[in-house]
């Protein structure tokens, strides 16, 4: 049965079990706040245990009776770092170790890793974030662990450094490693946790995706991001209500919004407030139509991909900032990315083909080519106009390939 994650009269989590136990480790006494904050504010009881100056004996013998005060039914996850992921991993490979109550663990930059060929236990979730480094010049290492077996008896086990690779595709996953493994290049252990030198706000989002997937998926939880996307969306296009708009953004961490191909938005409460009351609500055509083409929901984002149409009879800053009504009807695609934490947006990201918006307003000529580029035959820019929008929501209303001239 899965574990509902339900919206509550403040807007977010409750459970119709008890709240699920997540436990964070790390080497320090201390660990970076805004981490804990996050997973507590995702609805877990969040549980700090340091390695601190405890020996590794002790420290092995405290993760292998965690779930001993459990009832039936109740499970924990673990998310864990550095030396400390390094003895999770360790511990809870052992073919021996009890796992029933564990359902996740997340192991960040560990100093050493089981042997990649061992396939973990099946009773609960494993997922590992490995740094690449920042120095090309030097390639980063990790310890592998491995116990040989000669007819069918284990021999002692030995850790063998061996170079941590960048994985395939863009996302580094590590195809030759049983368990789920992931590189990220170009940062150094610590990037997750915001109070060290080595934070990389990118890798961290992209790991913290994953790694809430992985948690939630081990506690079988459902958790319905739609409804406070929707409500943000009727206040800002619809209802046109500011007050109610801004309640749906998150406090911490610090909200923003960024239309990217105009650089307008806002970062934190009070710019968004002046920007949505200021320059986006009070400026909109009344012939503006939207309809969702596609939506893609993950473990914390929400993707929409939207066909906006419009007449610019009146100014819009947040898309064509200092710009008088030009009177010309616009038609493009945009695609929205909308971060959430703890059940409120976080931050949205919005990307649309401004060459496009410009060409139709008829700021943008096509035929203005430079004389450089004309002299090796280009008659005309690669810009598409409104014909771009209808390709997409009828791809057989244009023709494909028809800005190339071989085709």
């Amino acid at each position: 049965m899965a574990l509902q994650f339900l919206a509550n009269s403040n807007g977010w989590l409750s459970f119709n079990h008890s709240t699920p136990r997540l436990y964070i480790m790390a080497e320090d006494d201390d660990f970076d706040a805004e981490t804990l904050r996050a997973w507590k504010e995702e609805g877990f009881d969040v549980k700090y245990l340091p390695l601190g100056q405890q020996s590794g004996k002790a420290y092995r013998k405290r993760l292998e009776h965690l779930g001993d005060s459990m009832s039936i039914g109740e499970r924990y996850a673990i998310v864990a770092f550095g030396d400390a992921a390094a003895i999770c991993l360790d511990v809870y490979s052992e073919p021996s170790a009890t796992t029933s109550k564990l359902c996740s663990l997340i192991a960040y930059y560990p100093t050493s890793i089981p042997d990649p060929k061992q396939r973990l236990s099946a009773s609960y979730r494993v997922l590992v974030h490995l740094a690449g480094g920042t120095n090309a010049s030097e390639a980063n290492t990790i310890g592998v662990t491995r116990r040989p077996e000669v007819l069918g008896i284990q021999g002692k086990r030995r850790t063998v450094q061996k170079r941590i690779t960048p994985g395939i595709g863009t996302g580094g996953l590590q195809s030759k490693i049983e368990y789920p493994t992931y590189t990220y290049e170009g940062v150094d252990a610590g990037f997750a946790e915001h109070d060290l030198d080595e934070y990389d706000a990118v890798a961290d989002a992209l790991a913290w995706s994953r790694s809430l997937s992985m948690v939630r998926r081990g506690f079988g939880a459902e958790v319905d991001l739609e409804r406070v996307w929707e409500e943000n969306v009727e206040h800002k296009f619809h209802a046109r209500n500011a007050s109610q708009l801004l309640e749906t953004f998150t406090s911490e961490p610090k909200p923003f919004v960024n239309y990217t191909p105009t650089m307008t938005g806002g970062v934190g409460i009070e710019e968004l407030k002046r920007f949505y009351t200021e320059f986006f609500l009070v400026n909109s055509p009344p012939n503006f139509h939207m309809r969702l083409v596609s939506r893609t929901i993950g473990v914390d984002r929400i993707v929409d991909e939207l066909y906006i149409q419009f007449k610019h009879t009146v100014p819009m800053p947040w898309i064509l900032p200092g710009i008088t009504p030009t009177n010309h009807k616009v038609e493009i695609v945009v695609v929205s990315i909308v971060g959430m934490r703890g059940g409120k947006i976080w931050h949205e990201r919005m990307y649309w083909d401004q060459a496009s918006v410009l060409f139709q307003v008829g700021l943008l000529d096509p035929d203005d080519v430079p004389e450089k580029y004309k002299k090796d035959g280009l008659e005309m820019l690669p810009i598409a106009g409104s014909e771009a929008a209808r390709k997409i929501m009828d791809v057989e209303s244009e023709d494909t390939n028809d800005m190339i001239d071989e085709w």
